[in-house]
């Protein structure tokens, strides 16, 4: 029989927490499968995908009064109905689009009794109830963008870049817009719109199912960036339409379709983007206009038969203005919820017959969206910071501004997905510290259900973060979050590795679950670095008022930021002030050019998916806070690191995908060579055929462990 001692000693092996490595973070062991696409069912019921492990994914159907959980419809049946992004399609910049974007894999018809799959290209209707399934418009595939009218008699979708219509019971499709090809979109989408403007359908059914309102989007003029791939024997290449900074965007207008004549009428208004169109009842759309310079946002209402508009609503801003999807009539039509930053922060509006009325919040603090509008008992939800500046709670509000009730608890980030009815909610929890779970709760405050619990990492080896803001030599203030390691050796120095992206109004530092790089950042931890995030002031406290600081000054205003919180780092009598590495993704790859090219503070940078010159990254991002190439040139050529190349110093890692269609590898290109032609040394790694964030279990160990490598060689 074992003694105590061994006993105890057993014991302590099986509670000793294990070390992080590059494969476990990566990989599937430290997964656990979550639900994706969760939708709140006709009934007030959940459903969604999960995985099944090897077999694939099931829809599964989740009974908010009981918490019982069944499968819908199985995993052999959704890989023919339903394939998910990696099933679909081969093509990496499709699945990208489809994941980035989340495109919708199926549709609960109005009346909750059967589902539209649009995954596949096909249109595909399954009965719950019967199992029964069946196939419209046959002979139109790949359709986009399917989606059932609001009576649940018709689904329309884009084919071949028009609309079309086809009825439920099957009757022969017919078609709604005429002139669609490549270069002229009828309710389809081109590139920039969804990724700059959050667009995410080019089309909206009326309330009574008589009409559809559509964007038309004329790329004609829009210059094409050639894609090319070239793993194949034969290479291929794509043109992209792409505007830069400068060029001719989409041009633009709004349609509005009679779905029994197939007569289009186009409203008597347009600008420079129309970033939204929504239906406020049968009689009149909302329209959205956005001028160029993103200075100036008019709200206007169109009457469908005619297309004539009268105008509601100005915003203004001598900054630029951040578009959002808080616009909320009411069911009279007479009086609706707008958010704006106005104030410098984002709060929320009540107009009455088209003016204001009185704002519901006020504060230094930001409303982060609408939940939800009870209008039977004069309540809005939403969702904001005012408890926690990092975080984000649930919140009511009457519609006379009073009695301001936080529904959560003040911790941690809480992502709310408010039932239709305003009766239960789903309260997605996480923190810095924990991947927490998501529970369902009731708005009585009776009754609870988990929904999804995230794995526990208890057995983990993990630091904890702190978190503090620092102030700058003139007083603004600077994120800073810092990890160590657990026990510091007396005398010892540690190489810092610091983590930036540094755009306005997106800060790194949050308090909810970042995943994989957070757990990459414990890595480190574990393996002798100090790592530290920094936010400057654009950032580091969240609120249009500290985002426009950054205006026009994209690079300088951030990396001046950055030497203030790195000097206060190496201050510190652990941290080894001359082995030093930035290392940052897409925006953070700018940054990181940025440092090595301006500034001396790092040893080391590590670029991913790099903008390297303003000039070449997409319009809508670009003149939002950099203004037009011909306006302020000036501050294009103040936040080159390609024009600045001559002064770089230290070792720099280039990573792209060579299919990035985001930023394109001609940033890192032209990046090379300049400093090909400057003399300077320095690393690079393409991945074939990869986007903007490189996928694949295989392709992400070896990004990783070739990043960890290069800190190891270079740092220690």
């Amino acid at each position: 029989m074992p003694s105590l001692a061994i006993l105890v000693f057993l014991a302590s092996l099986q509670t000793e927490p294990r070390a992080l490595t590059i494969e476990a973070i990566f990989g599937e062991e430290l997964s656990v499968p979550s639900p994706s696409e969760v939708r709140w069912t006709p009934d007030g019921n959940l459903s969604y995908f999960l995985s099944a492990g090897e077999t694939g994914r099931d829809l599964w159907l989740f009974d908010t009064t009981t918490g019982e959980k069944r499968v819908l419809v199985g995993s052999g049946e959704l890989r023919a109905m339903a394939p998910s992004a990696t099933e679909a399609t081969t093509d990496e910049r499709e699945r990208t689009r489809r994941t980035r974007f989340q495109v919708p894999d199926y549709h609960w018809a109005p009346e909750g009794e059967s589902l539209l799959f649009t995954s596949s290209g096909q249109i595909i209707v399954h009965d719950v109830r019967t199992q029964e399934t069946r196939r419209l418009a046959t002979d139109k595939i790949p359709v986009v963008d399917p989606k059932f009218s609001p009576d649940g008699r018709s689904i329309a979708f884009v084919y071949e870049h028009d609309l079309w219509v086809v009825s439920v019971e099957g009757a022969p499709e017919r078609r709604l817009t005429f002139g669609g090809s490549e270069n002229v979109l009828h309710g389809d989408l081109d590139w920039v719109y969804p990724e700059e403007l959050d667009v995410r359908t080019g089309y909206s059914w009326s309330p009574d199912s008589r009409h559809i309102a559509y964007l038309e989007l004329d790329e004609t003029l829009v210059p094409t960036y050639p894609i090319t791939e070239e793993v194949s024997r034969r290479a291929t290449v794509d043109l992209q339409r792409y505007p830069k900074p400068g060029d001719p965007n989409p041009r633009v207008r709004v349609g509005i379709v009679d779905v029994a004549t197939a007569r289009t009428v186009w409203i008597d208004r347009a600008d420079e983007y129309i970033p939204r169109i929504d239906w406020v009842d049968a009689d009149r759309l909302a329209v959205q206009l956005l001028d160029r310079d993103q200075e100036r946002l008019e709200l206007i209402e169109v009457d469908p038969d005619t297309g004539r508009s009268r105008s509601i609503l100005v915003e203004e801003s001598p900054y630029w203005i951040n578009v959002s999807d808080d616009l909320s009539y009411f069911e009279s039509g007479n009086a609706f919820l707008w958010t704006s930053e106005r104030s410098g922060f984002r709060h929320i509006y009540l107009y009455r017959d088209g003016k204001l009325a009185s704002p519901l919040t006020k504060g230094d603090w930001q409303v982060d969206s609408i939940a939800g509008l009870d209008q039977a008992n004069g309540v809005v939800y939403f969702t904001a910071n005012r408890d926690n500046p990092i975080g984000k709670d649930f919140y009511r509000v009457n519609l006379d501004g009073s009695n301001l009730e936080r529904l959560t608890d003040g911790i941690g980030t809480h992502d709310i997905d408010l039932d239709p009815r305003c009766r239960s909610y789903l309260d997605e929890f996480s923190s810095m510290t924990d991947p927490g779970a998501t529970k369902l709760r009731r708005l009585s405050g009776k009754g609870e259900h988990t929904f999804h619990q995230s794995r526990s990492l208890e057995d983990l080896d993990l630091v904890e973060p702190e978190w503090q803001l620092l102030d700058s030599p003139d007083g603004a203030k600077i994120g800073l979050l810092l990890m160590k390691p657990r026990t510091l050796e007396p005398e010892k120095k540690y190489p810092l590795v610091v983590y930036i992206y540094g755009m306005p109004g997106v800060p790194t530092i949050r308090d909810s679950w970042a995943g994989s790089r957070y757990l990459f950042h414990q890595f480190l931890v574990q393996e002798g670095y100090v790592v530290a995030q920094i936010d400057d002031r654009t950032s580091a406290i969240w609120g249009h008022k500290y985002a426009v600081l950054g205006d026009h000054n994209i690079g300088p205003l951030a990396v001046a930021d950055h030497e203030a919180a790195v000097e206060y780092l190496t201050s510190l009598p652990y941290v080894d002030a001359r082995n030093t590495a930035v290392w940052g993704w897409s925006g953070g790859g700018f940054t990181t050019t940025f440092h090595m090219t301006h500034t001396k503070l790092f040893k080391i940078g590590v670029a991913g998916a790099p903008v390297t010159d303003w000039h070449l990254y997409d319009s809508i991002y670009t003149e939002r806070y950099m203004g037009t190439p011909w306006g302020d040139p000036e501050a294009y050529r103040r936040a080159s690191s390609v024009e600045a190349v001559a002064n770089f110093e230290g070792r720099m890692l280039l990573i792209h995908g060579t299919h990035d269609d985001n930023v394109h590898p001609q940033n890192s290109i032209q990046l090379i060579d300049g400093l090909i032609k400057n003399r300077k040394q320095f690393d690079q790694f393409f991945y074939p055929n990869k986007t903007h964030g490189i996928r694949g279990t295989d392709e992400v160990i070896h990004l990783w462990t070739m990043v960890f490598e290069y800190m190891e060689r270079h740092l220690k």
